[in-house]
């Protein structure tokens, strides 16, 4: 399973100097379905297939069956829903090759057979491949330039599914500039979201659907996630958007943070913002309360800032009051995605 620390700050192995990941896009058709197969491989156990098709327009990640590979090729379950226990099928990627230290090397076609549909044969659409030394630093392709191309990503609503639209620039990291959203009843498309700004790659999993933004119970929200280039888990945010049914589109909610938790009962948003003063022991924290108001966006209605001090071992509070002029606003203008840099 794709986990964020994963995505950009790659454990090196320990056969060589770097690493290799592939993200490749192959497309065809399995039986008379018209299918995509999105590719975030690196190395012989750690392979990552997101399935999509005409069929259900359902995005699944393909299990491996714990690194299963027979005589042919390598062995994949597809299942009815994201890690569920149905399998619908199950295919076998016969033409995956491996380097001496098990990197992956994906050809042009790909070659396998369906259980249930027999052969196929699809035809590689895009590929990118960083690579990675021994300090994770990335090595990029400084000569490559692409603009908008999709990346399907793993979670989805009840009704629609999503592509993050990525682009490069020569010497530059690849960024994801704006979001397509596909309705599932007909793999249609709903609408593009354009504009994003300073929102890093993350692979399959720039999008969850796991919460409720909006309160109204029906499984149509989410929230695309920001990143540095070189993440970890904590270096994230996310900004939050709903489906509107009046507009027929998905509407950002006014709503982007690292530390944000939802009161369903009274249709609130608390969000936190910890900045360390000087040292990771002394931290002022800006708390904003936001309500869920009647034009389906989010409004702030109260704000404190409060500074503490903790003892070296973080066990104990020191001084807790609330924080003078200059640490409000040093928090205020503190980039949520750098602020763990900021203690020394």
């Amino acid at each position: 399973m794709i986990n964020l620390k994963k995505v950009l700050f790659i454990m090196m192995v320990f056969f060589s100097n770097f690493a290799l990941a592939n993200y490749t896009i192959y497309e065809g058709t399995i039986g008379k379905n018209k299918v995509e197969l999105y590719f975030d491989a690196f190395y012989d156990n750690d392979i990552n297939i997101i399935y999509l098709n005409n069929d259900s327009f359902e995005p699944k990640q393909l299990d491996n069956i714990h690194n299963a590979q027979i005589e042919d090729g390598l062995v994949f379950n597809v299942p009815k829903t994201n890690f569920g226990e149905d399998i619908i099928d199950t295919i076998v990627i016969k033409n995956i090759d491996f380097n001496k230290d098990r990197s992956i090397i994906l050809n042009q076609n790909l070659e396998g057979y369906s259980k249930k549909y027999g052969d196929f044969k699809l035809v590689r659409k895009f590929d990118y491949e960083f690579t990675y030394n021994d300090d994770n630093n990335l090595k990029l392709k400084n000569n490559i330039e692409f603009e908008n191309e999709e990346i399907i990503q793993r979670e989805s609503t009840k009704d629609y599914y999503f592509k993050t639209l990525v682009s490069k620039k020569k010497g530059e990291f690849l960024k994801v500039v704006g979001i397509n959203v596909y309705r599932k009843k007909d793999g249609s498309l709903l609408q593009t979201i354009n504009d994003l700004k300073d929102f890093g790659f993350l692979s399959f999993i720039s999008i969850n659907t796991n919460r409720d933004a909006n309160f109204d119970g029906r499984d149509n929200d989410f929230y695309i996630s920001k990143s540095k280039e070189s993440i970890n888990d904590s270096n994230v945010i996310d900004a939050y958007f709903s489906y509107d049914e009046k507009q027929n589109k998905f509407v950002y909610l006014n709503l982007t943070g690292r530390f944000i938790t939802f009161d369903s009962d009274k249709k609130t948003a608390k969000k936190e913002k910890i900045c360390p003063i000087k040292t990771a022991m002394t931290r002022a924290t800006i708390t904003d309360l936001y309500e869920y108001s009647d034009d389906k966006k989010y409004t702030l209605t109260n704000s404190k800032c409060e500074l503490i001090k903790y003892s070296e071992n973080g066990e104990k509070i020191l001084l807790s009051r609330a924080c003078n002029k200059k640490e409000k606003l040093f928090c205020q203008k503190a980039s949520e995605l750098l602020i763990d840099e900021y203690a020394d």
